[in-house]
């Protein structure tokens, strides 16, 4: 394989060009690197002045000549006008790696995936690269939206990773290998949708920041630690921000889906409900759903209001903006009469009592039988009044 020029070459699709950076750039540069979302997500300095700017290029054309890193400008049209609309880059060490930026304006029109393609068929095609990694730090989701746009395979989370202000921070990890295009390249796993559900009383909406004080409260209340063996003890504020990270992530990854069940006047959390097991081989269009009430919205039916609104997302088609399932199951311990009573409000009928199923307790000492729910999709459900109706 030949070796890389020793200079930035030009990469379009049409849409976006990549070229080297030139000093023409160093404007848009700067407004970059002071808007929020860029000091939010990287250690970009916003005091960096044109000096730093010029700085910056003059170093990117020399680690090219080196065949270390290869940085390219982002360039777009706006209102017809090329403009500089971010930046794209391969690294080979310490290991082969790649980063993107895009500028505010640039932002929500799929260029960054665009430039990004272009850059890695480079790579792999030109350069010889045998991998490329993407990392960011935990929570960033726009940044995962564009390596999964391009085929990149999630490789999971590294623990105090990756540099912040006031100390490390967790990392989400991805890596895309040679191969298809990447022009052709699917994303590796479905991204599920999640949308507001509005309905019997309940709103359910994707969780965020402010559910995080009363989540923590509902995982430490002694009911749901002695029903859920998995809740840590005592349960922190940390680890309801790894919580939310989790959910912000697990609808990329085709794997579950969790709504906080909010109140319709005034958007308190009163529940979480999620669809989980979406990506088990083995049962490609089954789903399994779980739920934990604060303590103050038990007793109001908002579970089993919020279960049924579920139900009904779940089983419309994903053409219709829905999950497409035909079979949806609840688990329980024996014993757990609440959640027993949501299952069945909610028309989910009883299948199964494997005996010595789980554990259960303070301290995860007692050893209960389980029962087992289903409910498929054209089987009639109950309906708010508690009748008996349609279908979902």
């Amino acid at each position: 394989m030949p070796a890389p020029p020793a200079t930035a070459p030009v990469l379009t699709d049409g849409t976006v060009t990549l070229r080297a950076p030139a000093a023409a750039d160093v404007p848009g540069m700067l407004e970059a690197y002071r808007d929020p979302v860029v000091q939010r997500w990287t250690s970009l300095d916003p005091a960096s002045g044109e000096r730093e700017a010029h700085e910056w290029i003059a170093a990117s054309a020399r680690r090219w000549a080196g065949g270390r890193q290869f940085v390219w400008a982002v360039e777009a049209a706006d209102g017809g006008r090329p403009r500089w609309a971010g930046s794209v880059d391969l690294r080979r060490d310490p290991v082969p790696s790649v980063g993107f930026l895009l500028a505010p304006w640039a932002r929500g029109r799929g260029w960054a995936s665009r430039a990004l393609r272009l850059a890695a068929d480079w790579g792999f095609d030109v350069a010889g690269f045998a991998a490329l990694h993407w990392d960011a730090r935990a929570g960033h989701v726009a940044s995962w939206r564009v390596a999964h746009a391009c085929g990149f395979r999630f490789d999971g989370v590294r623990t105090l990773a990756l540099p912040a202000e006031g100390g490390l921070v967790d990392a989400w990890t991805a890596v895309l290998l040679p191969g298809t295009p990447v022009a052709d390249r699917e994303p590796a796993t479905t991204w599920w949708p999640h949308p507001v559900l509005d309905g019997d009383g309940v709103r359910l909406r994707p969780p965020c920041a402010a559910d995080l004080p009363r989540h923590v409260e509902s995982c430490n209340d002694p009911d749901a630690r002695w029903w859920s063996a998995t809740l840590p003890v005592p349960y922190t504020d940390d680890d309801a921000r790894r919580w939310l990270r989790a959910q912000q992530l697990e609808p990329s990854l085709g794997a579950a889906v969790t709504w906080t069940v909010a109140d319709p006047d005034d958007d308190r959390y009163l529940a979480v409900v999620t669809l989980f097991g979406t990506d088990r081989p083995y049962t490609p269009t089954g789903a399994e759903i779980g739920y934990r009430a604060h303590p103050d919205a038990r007793g109001r039916g908002a579970v089993s209001a919020a279960v049924r609104r579920l139900v009904a997302h779940a089983f419309t088609p994903v053409a219709d903006g829905g999950m497409g399932r035909h079979r949806l199951q609840i688990g329980a311990a024996a014993d757990n009469a609440a959640s027993r009573r949501v299952a069945e409000r909610a028309g989910f009928r009883l299948w199964g009592t494997p005996r010595g199923d789980g554990v259960h307790g303070f301290a995860n000492e007692i050893v209960d039988d389980g029962v087992w729910y289903e409910l498929l999709a054209g089987d009639p459900v109950p309906s708010p009044s508690g009748t008996v109706g349609g279908t979902p």
